[in-house]
């Protein structure tokens, strides 16, 4: 998988959100649609927790940004998957 190198950039906050908006781009042309996307962002924070553990900073990092771009799916795609569950359960409309 191509990542965005987060190791030649010097201004790290920049450097994570270029990478983010790089990434976002990247999975929504890879991966459309809502679908899954709150099971792929507890991946994502699973692999971090693994990275922060046995991985050097720059697989943290990388992780790190695959969990940003999962999350801003989920609060701006939704994820059609768990609307049978919020319909069973009386939770509001999905986005």
């Amino acid at each position: 998988m191509e990542t965005y190198p987060l190791k030649f950039l010097t201004d790290i906050d920049s450097a994570f959100e270029d990478a983010v908006r790089f990434e976002l781009k990247t999975a929504r042309e890879k991966f459309p649609g809502a679908n899954l996307n709150m099971v792929a962002l507890m991946e994502e924070v699973g692999e971090l927790a693994k990275a922060c553990l046995d991985e050097s900073w720059q697989r943290v990092m990388e992780e790190a940004v695959q969990v940003a771009v999962m999350a801003q799916r989920v609060a701006t795609e939704g994820d059609m998957s768990l609307n049978a569950y919020r319909g069973r359960t009386g939770g509001p409309d999905a986005i």
